[in-house]
């Protein structure tokens, strides 16, 4: 009997001074998950259930009413592309599932943790095997576990938000790529043109100089114009082969048959009407990235609170049931019965100032980033302010462009009339085609412009128009 109490005895201190590891870790509910998925039939309707939530989230991100609005159903097959296949995309997903894994994980630290540890020796002296099983749990009198998740779940909405603000941006980069393309496609038709129209400009002028009519400084600038001329068509060759190769990886395809990706004209695209002049504030409040650094600004607030608390004690309990027998006979037999409860209370009395520097740095941390919500915020207006004077200067701007090219289209016309009657040259008529198709070019630039300007709008409220 005095053997048996000095075993039990034994067994209760070796199994309160065992650092008891949780059993219920995210890692196994997963995979406990994982087979119960596959026992039962319903694995394809919580699938399902899984990928519709995927798709209305995307859709609400996306805003397609929004992109309808240029009406080119080539651009808003390129955004859908973007939305389900661009890596980045799929990478801020994956991020925004490890937060999620992390708030359960904050979430199992609150709860007690069970677990198994079955012992047993044998020697010529003294058989002895034990099956306890162990119960540790930590009260949370002081909210620092609960803290801890808090900061967790803030740190989750964070990345939800920013996973937002990605998406818009990359959709927003999408747009802005392909409208760029479209220009340089109408500046290169444009440029091929002004490249054929100076090398007969260059033929004549210098036919010209042999007869007395022009002298050789014209020839030197008819020269210089046609060679800048074919070097800005490589340029803009160059230019756009970059850009149908970002269009590639921004879509998620392979860069080889960038060339081949299908396009409307510049042409074919209306400068959207109705845009406001100004934004609410209410609508600046929304933007994604604000209700980021808000988060991060909670979920520092929490960190504050969890680095003060450290400095309390810490309650745990420890149970324990189980059996202690000598052999297998007397296995279930309620006199070897064991059952233990204890508590403990653990004071941090010197830690080196280490809980106190803590506490310091987490508080530095939430001043950080008090003041990177208000630089937010500040910027957040300065990029709607930037974008509405783009939009409105540019608006203007294109507008005088198409009276230029009307009034240069005017004035080609009258010489080429005048060039049937025989009053002016032909080297006059193509000085003027050249001129002509100059102004069309800054046409084409200034309508790129005021769309790309439109895309910036719509970033800059965080998608809300």
């Amino acid at each position: 009997m005095i053997k048996r109490k000095f075993i039990a005895s034994f067994f209760i201190v070796t199994f309160l001074s065992t650092n008891i590891l949780p059993v219920f870790s995210i890692e196994n509910v997963n995979k406990q998950a994982v087979k119960i998925e596959k026992s039962k039939p319903s694995k394809s309707l919580k699938s399902k259930n899984k990928n519709t939530d995927t798709v209305d989230k995307k859709l609400e991100y996306m805003n397609l009413e929004w992109w309808n609005r240029f009406n080119d159903p080539i651009l808003t097959g390129y955004i859908v592309k973007t939305a389900t296949e661009n890596y980045d995309i799929k990478i801020n997903e994956l991020k925004v599932l490890q937060g999620k894994a992390a708030v359960q994980e904050g979430f199992a630290m609150q709860l007690p943790t069970i677990s198994v540890d079955a012992q047993g020796s044998h020697n010529s002296n003294m058989k002895n095997y034990t099956i306890p099983i162990g119960v540790n749990y930590e009260i949370d009198i002081w909210g620092k576990n609960y803290n801890a998740r808090k900061k967790l779940q803030k740190d989750y909405e964070a990345m939800q938000f920013d996973e937002y603000a990605a998406f818009i941006s990359l959709t927003t980069l999408t747009a802005t790529t392909y409208f760029n393309i479209l220009n340089i496609d109408k500046q290169i038709e444009i440029q091929k043109e002004l490249v054929n129209i100076r090398k007969e400009i260059l033929e004549l002028t210098k036919v010209n100089f042999e007869y007395g009519l022009n002298s050789s400084t014209d020839v030197t600038q008819a020269d210089k114009s046609y060679i800048e001329s074919e070097s800005t068509l490589e340029t803009l060759k160059k230019d756009r082969a970059k850009l149908l190769n970002q269009l590639s990886v921004l879509i998620g395809s392979a860069s080889e048959n960038s060339n081949e990706l299908e396009r409307t004209s510049i042409d074919e695209i209306a400068l959207l009407n109705n845009l406001p002049q100004s934004i609410e504030t209410e609508i600046v409040n929304q933007r994604p990235d604000i209700l980021s650094v808000e988060a991060q600004l909670k979920a520092a607030a929490f960190d504050v609170k969890a680095a003060r608390k450290a400095m309390l004690p810490s309650i745990t309990i420890n149970g324990n049931w189980g059996y202690n027998y000598y052999n297998t006979m007397n296995m279930f037999d309620y006199k070897q019965f064991l059952f233990t409860l204890a508590g403990g209370i653990s004071q941090p009395i010197f830690q080196g100032g280490r809980l106190i520097a803590q506490l310091k740095s987490k508080k530095y941390k939430y001043d950080e980033m008090f003041n990177t919500y208000q630089k937010t915020i500040l910027t957040s207006f300065q990029e709607i302010n930037d974008s509405l004077v783009d939009l409105k200067s540019d608006t203007a701007k294109h507008s005088n462009d198409i009276k230029r090219v009307k009034d240069e289209t005017k004035s080609f016309q009258d010489v080429s009339f005048k060039y049937e009657k025989g009053a002016v040259s032909y080297l006059d008529t193509l000085k003027f085609k050249e001129s002509l198709l100059t102004v069309q070019q800054d046409e084409i630039q200034s309508k790129t412009e005021c769309l790309v300007d439109s895309l910036s709008l719509y970033k800059a409220v965080g998608g809300k128009l």
